[in-house]
């Protein structure tokens, strides 16, 4: 199991902070990604195709607000707005259209919200877009949203403060068994 940091476009006007679905182009791009609430599933499935290849099952998502997002919110620093502990790893397009866990209008919007990324992918991402479609466990992922548990504070306290400089790097270095186990823990009890 590794812990993976991945900041996200939230919607700062969102009081749960939620994906800012005009990020991708400019527009409207239909879903949210992260999503907690189109589904009885949590889903990942359009952003971070790169970050998404390396998942696998018991693997935790921590997701955090980028920097512009947290600062137009009036929060002081990074948080972790949702935390999704990947159950399942869907390899495929073919197999997120007929996965019975997500509903046929999600489906529908994925489909065009993956189309509408692939026409202006470069071609080493338009390759691995649709791969990896990540499902998380429902009782174990958590959407927390706007709060002021700040981040850098919570890694002090559960003895990862090191990570604490790493946060603002764009790349966030994966953490190990350990230290993933403290950080979801700790973030678990303070939802």
């Amino acid at each position: 199991m590794k812990g993976v940091m991945f900041k996200y476009d939230a919607d700062p006007n969102d009081p749960e902070l939620k994906d800012n679905q005009s990020a991708c182009s400019g527009k409207n791009c239909g879903i949210r990604d992260p999503d907690f609430w189109s589904n009885d599933v949590p889903v990942w499935g359009i952003c971070g195709p790169y970050v998404r290849t390396s998942l696998e099952k018991g693997d935790i998502l921590f997701f955090l607000p980028k920097k512009w997002s947290w600062k137009k919110a009036d929060l002081q620093d990074y948080i972790c707005a949702g935390i999704l502990v990947v159950n399942r790893v869907l390899p495929n397009v073919e197999s997120v259209l007929n996965c019975n866990l997500l509903t046929d209008s999600y489906k529908r919007e994925w489909k065009n919200d993956l189309n509408a990324h692939l026409r202006n992918d470069k071609p080493r991402t338009k390759n691995i877009r649709g791969k990896k479609f990540i499902i998380g466990n429902p009782k174990s992922s958590i959407w927390i949203g706007r709060h002021e548990n700040y981040l850098k504070d919570t890694l002090t306290r559960t003895g990862l403060g090191p990570f604490t400089s790493k946060i603002a790097q764009r790349k966030i270095p994966y953490l190990n068994n350990d230290a993933t186990e403290n950080l979801f823990r700790k973030l678990m009890s303070q939802a």
